[in-house]
């Protein structure tokens, strides 16, 4: 299984609710962390660090370049 790469996270909360994040995503263990870039002025200017729980979570990776020309 993947555990590291670009792509995007849905968290659904035992409340019902849900959480969209996109970003770096790291998954150790039971848990998945979500790095997300903030821009200001259209520079990179911080990071922000997500931890969610696995269980509730939806990864969908985005392909790196060597996935999308057939090396795996």
């Amino acid at each position: 299984m993947k555990t590291l790469g670009s792509g995007k996270i849905i968290y659904y909360a035992p409340d019902g609710t849900s959480l969209q994040l996109s970003g770096e995503i790291d998954v150790r263990g039971d848990r998945v962390s979500v790095t997300e870039i903030i821009y200001f002025n259209g520079q990179p200017n911080g990071a922000r660090e997500t931890n969610l729980p696995l269980a509730g979570s939806v990864i969908y990776w985005e392909p790196e370049v060597y996935e999308q020309i057939g090396f795996e």
